[in-house]
């Protein structure tokens, strides 16, 4: 399929902007993380906590309490922390399957950004209704939702095990929430799907012309 140049250049401008919101979340929620990782790490050491592991989670209270900020009343519904742990109450299995899964993920990510250059600088040439492209894009959707659901039990089995080994006194681990940003993955999915179909349907008219 031929454009000219000022339609190409907007198409252009049109797939990094969809190439931004798809990526800005998942970097947001990186950065996020290793920040606090790296903070956590930092911190640990300067206090002599260098041989225990770490946990970030959502730490909720057992039950409801009415307390102040300042002269503010609030209620601390729930607050995120990180945990120092001794390396002792690491399971090795624990940590074998986190080292699996965050590989995956990672991986997940890696495909994820290679299918979705690909499809931004075939779609500026060819357009998206063409079967390599909505191949692509139904790939892309696929890599984007195992990215966000395989980071999801990671954090999960790890929540689980310090919930059932942990005693935090009148406060309790919240599970995980699965991020909100999946949701695009599977709007990216259906709109393959549908396009699929519409490429059917129109190789079927051609075939009838």
């Amino acid at each position: 399929m031929f454009y000219d140049k000022r339609t190409q250049r907007k198409i252009q401008l049109l797939n990094l902007l969809i190439a931004l919101l798809i990526l800005i979340p998942i970097l947001l929620d990186f950065s996020k993380g290793f920040m606090m990782g790296l903070n956590s790490s930092v911190i640990g050491f300067q206090n002599g906590l260098e041989e225990s592991t770490f946990q970030i989670c959502t730490v909720k209270p057992d039950s409801l309490q009415l307390n102040h900020i300042g002269t503010i009343p609030s209620l601390n519904l729930s607050s995120d922390n990180i945990l120092y742990l001794p390396a002792s109450t690491t399971p090795v299995a624990l940590s074998i399957s986190s080292v699996i899964l965050t590989g995956l993920s990672f991986i997940a990510l890696i495909c994820m950004i290679i299918k979705l250059v690909q499809l931004i600088k075939s779609v500026a040439s060819d357009g998206l209704m063409n079967r390599r492209n909505i191949k692509r894009l139904r790939l892309l959707s696929y890599f984007m939702i195992t990215f966000y659901l395989v980071s999801y039990i990671d954090s999960f089995i790890t929540t689980s095990y310090y919930r059932s080994h942990l005693s935090l006194g009148d406060n309790q681990i919240c599970y995980p929430e699965l991020s909100a940003s999946v949701t695009i993955a599977f709007i990216l999915l259906l709109l393959a799907e549908i396009l699929n179909i519409a490429y059917k349907q129109r190789e079927e008219l051609d075939l009838t012309i």
